[in-house]
């Protein structure tokens, strides 16, 4: 299955689009709340950047473990310690950042992006869930980064990426309330392999019957593709 995605930006509301920030933000201009959140995480955190072996020797992997056990519907199993931490230190072309409460410099949250021309996706963004609403490590780690890309090396826009046909996170919509975020509209068709086309068009009509997640996941894709949701 090939998706092509063309039209970007396109001005207007489609059923498809890249969640993308492209303007340098002050506290200031943030709703009320958010400041409230990201000064409390500037008390109680330090954020910053990190080396990948930093990353592992924090113990990122409890936090990623933590934080992929509130995901309401995935597909996948967890990565093994092993095989995340040497995934990590294979990893020489993202960037790492981490948030470490003050108190104990225990790591909590932390982020792995992926700079590309003049922009900058944000891949991974995982917390501690119990540190959420005590620190709130997301606010201060996603302002900090904003900052840091948009005003600091002046890249063209962060990105959260595409619509998500699982859904199984709010943070596009939490992004768009408390950062500003928004969607660049675009275009998307999706092409099959003839097998996998024609499995598609067989199973489509009971899309919302089928069990299997994976399944699910790609019939969703040919709902946004048709025009449907």
């Amino acid at each position: 299955m090939i998706r092509n995605i063309y039209d970007w930006d396109y001005g207007r509301p489609t059923n498809f689009w890249e969640l993308i920030n492209d303007t340098p933000r002050k506290i200031e201009e943030l709703p009320s709340k958010t400041r409230n959140q990201i000064r409390r995480c500037f008390r109680d955190c330090e954020i910053r950047r990190l080396e990948n072996s930093e990353l592992v020797e924090s113990d990122g992997y409890t936090v990623f473990a933590e934080a992929f056990k509130r995901y309401k519907d995935v597909s996948v199993n967890i990565a093994r310690r092993e095989d995340w931490e040497r995934s990590i230190l294979e990893n020489d072309t993202s960037e790492f950042w981490g948030v470490f409460t003050r108190e104990d410099s225990r790591l909590i949250a932390f982020a792995i992006n992926t700079v590309k021309d003049k922009s900058v996706g944000y891949n991974t963004l995982k917390a501690i869930p119990s540190m959420m609403n005590k620190h709130y490590p997301y606010f201060g780690l996603l302002f900090e980064m904003n900052r840091h890309y948009l005003e600091e090396r002046r890249f063209n826009y962060v990105s959260d990426g595409f619509r998500s046909v699982t859904e199984h996170s709010n943070i596009q919509p939490f992004l768009e309330k408390n950062f500003l975020f928004r969607k660049a509209y675009c275009r998307m068709n999706l092409q099959y392999a003839l097998w996998l086309g024609l499995i598609v068009k067989l199973l489509y009509p009971f899309r919302n019957l089928i069990p299997i997640k994976k399944i699910r996941h790609i019939l969703n894709f040919e709902e946004i593709a048709r025009g449907k949701c």
